[in-house]
C-alpha cells in the first residue's frame, strides 16, 4: 500500500490556500456560540437561560441547513453556494449587534442557517482532487486544522468581549469569516475531478444506504462523548476547587487531538469509525474518577489523542460511499450529525453531572458514545435483507 506524506498532500496545487482560507473562517465559527451568549449576559443583561436560547437557535439553524448547502456545492459549485452566507455576513451580523433580544433569536437562527459551508466545501475540493490514497492525510490535516480553531477560536473572542464589547466581537467573528470566504471565492475549490464520468444525481435520498447511516450515527456519537469530556473537565474543576486551570486542562486535550490526527493521517491504512468510537466512549468514561487536577489533565490525553482520528475516519469513509454527485450533500449530513450529536449530548450531560456530579457525566456521555458503536457494529455486520419479485 502507498504510504502518503502530508508532504505530497501540501503539494497538490491549491492545498494550502484551501486550508488557509477554512482556517481563517473555522476561528470565528468556533467562537459564535460563546459571543452570542456574552452578547445576550453582558450586552442584553439577559440571563443565561436566554443565552443558551440564542446559541440553540443558531445550533438548530446550523443542523437544517448544512445538508442544503452542501447540495448547492453539489449543484452549483462553490461560488454560487457561498452567495447566501456571504450576504447573511453582511445584513445578519449588523442586525444583531443592535437588535433586542427578540430580533436576536430569529437572527441567531438565520445565522446558523446560512453559516458558510467550509466543512463541506474543504472536504469535498480535497475528495476530488487528490487521488484516494491521499484522502487519509488530506482529511487528517483538516482536522487538526479545525482542532487549532477550535483552541484558538473562543479564547480570543473572549479575550475581544473583554478588551472591547460582545457588538465588536460579533461584528470581527463576521469580518474574519468575511476573509476566508473572499479566499475561498478567489480559488474556487473544484467539486469534481477532472476525469469524474458525467452522472446524473440521485434523486430523493436513493445515496443513502445502510453503512452511510451508520457513520452519520457515529459522527453524532462522537460528538457525545466530547462534548461529555468538555462539561465534565468544567464540572471536575469545579468540585476540586480548581477552575482556575481549565485552559491548562483544555489546552492538552486540544493538544492530545492535534496528536492523534496527525498519527492517523500518516498511517498508511483506514481504521473503521466504528472502533475508534469504541475505544473513545471506553476512554471517555473512566475520566471522571481523577481526583486532582493534574491526573484529570493526563486521564484527558488518551480519549483526546482520538477526536481528530475519529472525525477523519468518518469522512473519509464518507467520501468513499458517496458519489461525487452528491458529496457535498453527504458532508452537509455529517456536518448536521456533529451538531444534532452536540445539542443532544449538552443536557444530556448536564442532566447527569446535576445528579451525580461530574464523574456520572463523564459516565453517561462515554456510556452512551460506546452503546452507539455497539449497535452500529452489529448493525454493519447484519446481512442486507434481498428482495425478490
Amino acid at each position: 500500500m502507498e504510504k502518503v506524506t502530508y508532504a505530497q498532500v501540501l503539494r497538490a496545487p491549491g492545498t494550502i490556500p484551501l486550508y488557509l482560507a477554512a482556517f481563517l473562517a473555522r476561528i470565528p465559527m468556533m467562537a459564535l456560540p460563546l459571543v452570542l451568549t456574552l452578547l445576550v449576559v453582558e450586552g442584553l443583561d439577559g440571563s443565561y437561560a436566554e443565552a443558551g436560547l440564542a446559541a440553540a437557535a443558531e445550533t438548530v439553524g446550523a443542523a437544517i441547513g448544512a445538508p442544503w448547502r452542501g447540495r448547492l456545492i453539489d449543484r452549483l459549485g462553490v461560488r454560487r453556494a457561498m452567495l447566501p452566507s456571504i450576504a447573511a455576513l453582511f445584513v445578519v451580523y449588523p442586525l444583531a449587534v443592535m437588535a433586542t433580544y427578540a430580533w436576536l433569536l430569529p437572527l441567531a437562527f438565520v445565522a446558523g442557517l446560512f453559516l458558510a459551508p467550509v466543512h463541506s466545501i474543504v472536504r469535498v475540493s480535497l475528495a476530488a482532487t487528490l487521488p484516494q490514497s491521499h484522502h487519509r492525510s488530506a482529511f487528517a490535516l483538516d482536522s487538526v486544522a479545525s482542532e487549532a480553531s477550535f483552541i484558538i477560536g473562543p479564547a480570543a473572542a473572549g479575550a475581544l468581549v473583554v478588551a472591547a464589547s460582545p457588538q465588536v466581537a460579533l461584528l470581527a467573528v463576521a469580518g474574519t469569516v468575511s476573509v476566508g470566504l473572499a479566499i475561498l471565492w478567489a480559488l474556487d475549490p473544484p467539486t469534481r475531478s477532472v476525469d469524474a464520468p458525467a452522472s446524473t444525481r440521485v434523486p430523493g435520498f436513493g445515496w443513502v444506504t445502510r453503512d452511510m447511516v451508520f457513520l452519520f450515527l457515529i459522527s453524532g456519537g462522537a460528538m457525545i462523548a466530547l462534548m461529555a469530556t468538555d462539561l465534565g473537565i468544567i464540572a471536575s474543576l469545579r468540585e476540586l476547587d480548581a477552575i482556575g486551570l481549565v485552559g491548562v486542562v483544555y489546552l492538552g486535550w486540544g493538544l492530545s487531538s492535534l496528536v492523534g490526527g496527525l498519527v492517523y493521517g500518516a498511517r498508511p491504512a483506514s481504521i473503521r469509525p466504528t472502533y475508534l468510537l469504541l475505544a473513545m466512549g471506553a476512554l471517555t468514561i473512566p475520566i471522571g474518577v481523577a481526583h486532582t487536577p493534574w491526573v484529570l489533565a493526563l486521564a484527558c490525553i488518551p480519549a483526546g489523542l482520538l477526536c481528530a482520528p475519529i472525525m477523519t475516519a468518518c469522512t473519509e469513509w464518507i467520501a468513499r460511499l458517496s458519489k461525487e454527485s452528491v458529496r457535498g450533500e453527504a458532508m452537509g449530513w455529517q456536518a448536521t450529525a456533529f451538531t444534532v450529536g452536540g445539542a443532544i449530548a449538552a443536557p444530556l450531560i448536564g442532566v447527569a453531572i446535576d445528579r451525580g456530579g461530574a464523574a456520572t457525566g463523564f459516565a453517561v456521555g462515554g456510556g452512551a458514545a460506546l452503546l452507539i458503536a455497539v449497535l452500529a457494529l452489529v448493525g454493519q455486520r447484519r446481512p442486507v435483507p434481498v428482495t425478490r419479485d
